[in-house]
């Protein structure tokens, strides 16, 4: 008779849930995972949530720009980014911030932080090998190795003292990890990962990869869940094999032997697999320095880069951690880093690059229009109560209308701001008929108080800016763009702001003249 775990594995999954980072971390990534990716106004929405957080923007671009994405150039905007990467992949890599972030706070919860190196290197290793035989999608391979032990993980941020118990249970016993941990909590570290993964809403793809392939599942003709299981086991089994391993020898015996095992799968990929390793090691310390890992604490790490000169001279690259520092205390690269990348200047610069290189390539006049709206609303870095919109002329009615937004109450926003054309005597009907751009310092002024609309009026904070800058092709206006910030913030624009919003708005005609409208 079979013992009842029920009890136990609900004991297992409080303790997880009841967790500090839990409720956090649960909540973002269930919203991450709401957006459609076949939505437009969706995608918009998805880029609004991360344009908020100054500095996950900066991390996504920082890894999107690193080795592992250098073959689409430098990428300066989340908007272009989803263009390339595509959505999934780009919501993929700020789950995998938000969460990882949570997780750095951890760093002396060493089973964790190993178990977080190795999940980064078999994505690393996965992606490479995918890239070599050409066995799935790269990115989707990534990913799907990056949450194999996700069960695992979750349960070493939660349980230290449990996963020490089944790892002593698997050296003494020579059991599977599986058992043991079954054993010792009641439930699967695989059965946690894809729970809790589904209340997440996680991609089903991501969750399906969470389960080991077993040896009697490797077959010709794998199904496309069973290629990401496939590898996900196989990128994962070779961390262990690399961790654990006591010689080069075992380890190159060892790893020679898994190959043949997926043989049906990864066909001749025994003869490369060794080199393969190798190659990917320089890649592996990038990531770890971009997400702060301390490769020098791990066993697998230690063995990884000690496999040639080549990579024992990478070693040499890894980032001093710092974790027993200050957090007040910043040094000159992270600061010089951040701000290279976040000053006005650069900021509108690199969106106007990349909204060049973009009508070039022939991306769709949605996308350009993201990419403006974003290059505004990081250029001008107000307070997150800012909003920049993109208002359109409806094709039936003499209105204006709110098609895509950056900044606060977005989707509350598209409700209720709607341009009467009719009105003639409204600011914002004279900037369209004047095809003229404006900007108003203070709305509280008699003179333009009397210009604004109720309906403007009756929504908006009192102690605003606002900017109009119309959209006009053929001497027809189609369309504005409309800039609202906090009075006090208007003192650092600049010319410089002034211009390069007009280069900005001057672009998006010049975009919908090569499309020909809408």
């Amino acid at each position: 008779m079979t013992e009842d775990k029920s009890p136990v594995k609900e004991t297992v999954f409080k303790r997880i849930r009841q967790s500090s980072d839990f409720p956090a971390m649960s909540s973002t990534v269930t919203l991450l995972n709401k957006f459609n990716p076949k939505d437009d106004i969706s995608i918009t929405e998805f880029a609004n949530v991360i344009l908020k957080d100054l500095a996950l923007t900066t991390k996504i671009l920082k890894l999107v720009n690193s080795v592992h994405f250098m073959q689409f150039g430098e990428v300066t905007t989340i908007s272009r980014a989803i263009i390339l990467l595509g959505f999934e992949n780009v919501r993929n890599i700020a789950m995998t911030l938000i969460l990882f972030e949570h997780f750095e706070k951890h760093k002396s919860n060493e089973p964790l932080m190993e178990g977080i190196v190795k999940s980064f290197y078999s994505a690393i290793l996965s992606r490479k090998i995918t890239q070599e035989i050409g066995f799935i999608e790269q990115e989707e391979s990534f990913i799907c190795s990056l949450f194999h032990i996700f069960g695992k993980i979750l349960t070493s941020l939660t349980m230290p003292e449990k996963v020490s118990a089944i790892n002593q249970l698997v050296e003494q016993q020579q059991v599977t990890e599986s058992l043991a941990s079954i054993t010792v909590l009641g439930i699967s570290y695989e059965e946690i990962g894809s729970t809790i993964a589904k209340e997440w809403s996680f991609p089903r793809k991501i969750i399906s990869s969470m389960r080991r392939i077993m040896p009697s599942e490797i077959t010709h003709n794998p199904s496309e869940t069973d290629k990401l299981r496939s590898i996900s086991t196989f990128t994962h089994s070779i961390a262990n094999i690399i961790s654990n391993s006591e010689s080069i020898k075992e380890r190159e015996l060892l790893i020679g032997k898994l190959s043949k095992e997926f043989k049906p799968h990864f066909g001749s990929l025994e003869s490369k697999i060794n080199t393969i390793i190798q190659d990917t090691s320089q890649e592996f310390v990038e990531f770890a320095n971009i997400f702060h890992l301390n490769l020098k604490s791990s066993r697998f790490s230690n063995n990884l880069l000690g496999l040639n000169n080549k990579t024992a001279k990478a070693q040499t690259k890894i980032q001093t951690p710092t974790d027993s520092l200050p957090t007040s205390l910043e040094s000159f690269d992270d600061i010089i880093e951040l701000e290279s990348i976040e000053t006005p200047e650069s900021i509108f610069s690199k969106g106007i690059q990349d909204i060049n290189k973009s009508l070039l390539s022939g991306y769709s006049l949605n996308d350009i229009v993201r990419i403006v709206l974003e290059t505004m609303y990081r250029g001008l870095q107000l307070s997150e109560h800012s909003r920049v919109l993109f208002t359109v002329r409806d094709t039936k009615k003499p209105i204006m209308n709110v098609r895509y937004g950056f900044g606060d109450a977005i989707t509350d926003t598209k409700e209720w701001f709607e341009i009467d054309l009719n009105d003639n005597k409204d600011v914002f009907n004279i900037a369209i008929n004047n095809q003229k751009d404006f900007v108003i310092k203070n709305i509280n002024t008699p003179d333009i108080n009397n210009m604004l609309p109720e309906w403007y009026k009756r929504r908006t904070d009192k102690d605003v800016f606002i900017m109009l800058l119309p959209i006009v092709v053929n001497n027809f206006s189609i369309g504005m763009y409309f800039i609202e910030g906090h009075r006090e913030e208007f003192r650092k624009l600049t010319g410089m702001h002034f211009n390069n919003l007009k280069i900005l708005r001057d672009q998006t005609v010049m975009a919908i003249k090569q499309k020909r409208g809408f």
